[in-house]
């Protein structure tokens, strides 16, 4: 997915709606800076608002993905969407508990290389 395609049909899809940034922003519950980011395709929209922003703007979660409007035979109804956010929010979290158990064995290492330096420089 490109930060920049799905920037412009938000912001397509925005001005569809006759929205501002900020009325966007307010139904979201995000700021207006961030809808601007995304819209600049500087950043993409946190995983659990893909629905709602697809909702908001009629239009499917994959659509939202693609950057593009597909024809209705192409596409998916809600159920597998919602099971296709499922499985992302399962490897989203499975990411963020991968990155806890690096972060920490990198804390463990640093404390017990300390602890030898300082038993070293102590002795």
């Amino acid at each position: 997915m490109e930060k920049e395609k799905l920037g412009s049909f938000i912001s397509e899809l925005r001005k569809e709606h006759s929205m501002t940034q900020k009325e966007l922003s307010e139904r979201l519950g995000v700021t207006d800076k961030a809808v601007s980011k995304w819209e600049r395709g500087l950043s993409f929209p946190d995983i659990s608002l893909l629905e709602p922003l697809a909702n908001t703007f009629e239009v499917s979660v994959l659509e939202l993905l693609q950057g593009k409007r597909l024809p209705k035979e192409e596409a998916i109804p809600a159920v597998p969407a919602n099971e296709v956010l499922d499985d992302l929010l399962r490897i989203s979290d499975d990411e963020i508990r991968k990155k806890h158990v690096i972060s920490k064995s990198i804390i463990i290492l640093c404390c017990v290389s300390l602890l030898l330096l300082v038993s070293i420089i102590l002795n």
